[in-house]
């Protein structure tokens, strides 16, 4: 594995890299790399073994967790990870606010250090957000939506490659805000069920919760062409829609996207698009990803419930997302100050 300095205090290893420890671990900045390995080792043997959350959560967590055992290598010298107190936890939190990390990233890395402590079997408790003095989130300041032609000059981008799992992700995320490990585990069988019953069923979403959507005409259109597309690639009611069959096909397919939209969206990005203002709307974000499409998905699904069902608007999106939280729903819509539903 190869380790990569980004910053004074964070060295982990970059995003899918494999979960063994190195022999020869001495590496920039890391003053106890023997107890930093050993630390390391208790945690990848708990993330090994975990099957909570989603694959990119628990990876997420997995990282955020390395780099808390090197600050407990370096200051504290601790060689049992289940014995972290809530002073090094705290220390922590410190160094990062002091660091200049930014309140996403603080309280996402504390949460997915929380899930170790917790699968840890530690008998000690650490501090709840409420109880330190942490800076305040900004989630939801930016609207991070595809512009409709960003959406088309990329599906041309990726059939002139070939790539038509690529069209269909676009296609399916945009038409139904599933994330990127829903969409790749889903089945030719889905479809078929969404046409006969008029629901598009997500039978595990995040945090292994089940969601059902009501298509609209467009979105039956869709999931035909979808099932016309799967019979003419000789696909079988059990097969995934575009992961393979393969052990560990759907992880495969997840890194394959990914690594696609990193290596190809500055050619069909709009140009400066966070200068694109718009009254009442928040900015746009510099950059855009898969996740944004599931944002794209929020506002048009808002949009069409406020027409029909405007008290009930932030709700019928919320339940769509799969977040059950219109609290967070607001994250993804575009409006500047959005009102709560009476």
């Amino acid at each position: 594995m190869e380790y990569k300095r980004t910053d004074p205090v964070r060295v982990y290893a970059p995003p899918g890299a494999n979960t063994t420890i190195p022999e020869n671990l001495p590496q920039p900045g890391v003053r106890n790399p023997g107890l930093y390995k050993n630390l390391c080792q208790q945690v990848t043997s708990i993330y090994k073994h975990c099957n909570e959350k989603s694959h990119a959560s628990r990876k997420r967590n997995y990282e955020a967790t390395k780099r808390f055992c090197r600050f407990l290598a370096d200051n504290y010298r601790l060689e049992k990870f289940r014995n972290v107190e809530d002073r090094h936890f705290r220390a922590y939190v410190k160094c990062l606010k002091e660091s200049g990390y930014s309140p996403n990233t603080i309280q996402s890395d504390l949460s997915g250090i929380r899930f170790f402590i917790r699968l840890s079997g530690s008998k000690n408790e650490v501090s709840i957000n409420k109880r330190m003095d942490l800076p305040r989130r900004e989630a939801g300041s930016e609207n991070r939506a595809w512009l409709p032609e960003e959406k088309e000059k990329a599906k041309a981008i990726a059939e002139r490659m070939g790539r038509n799992d690529v069209v269909t992700a676009i296609d399916l995320v945009d038409a139904f805000g599933l994330r990127l490990e829903e969409l790749c585990t889903t089945r030719v069988e889905y479809l078929m069920s969404a046409l006969k019953t008029g629901q598009f069923v997500v039978p595990k979403g995040k945090g292994g919760q089940r969601r059902a959507i009501l298509l609209n005409p467009s979105q039956r259109a869709l999931v035909g062409r979808y099932l016309d597309y799967a019979k003419a690639m000789g696909l079988q009611p059990g097969d995934y829609l575009i992961s393979g069959s393969e052990k560990h096909g759907v992880k495969h397919e997840i890194k394959s996207l990914q690594n696609w939209m990193s290596h190809n969206r500055e050619k069909f990005m709009v140009k400066d698009r966070e200068k694109i203002v718009e009254v009442g709307k928040k900015k746009r974000h510099a950059t855009i990803s898969w996740h944004g499409l599931r944002h794209s998905y929020a506002q048009k699904t808002y949009a069409e419930a406020l027409r029909v069902k405007p008290r009930q608007a932030e709700k019928i999106v919320s339940e769509n997302l799969g977040h059950h939280r219109t609290k967070v729903t607001r994250i993804y819509l575009a409006e500047a100050k959005t009102k709560k539903a009476k």
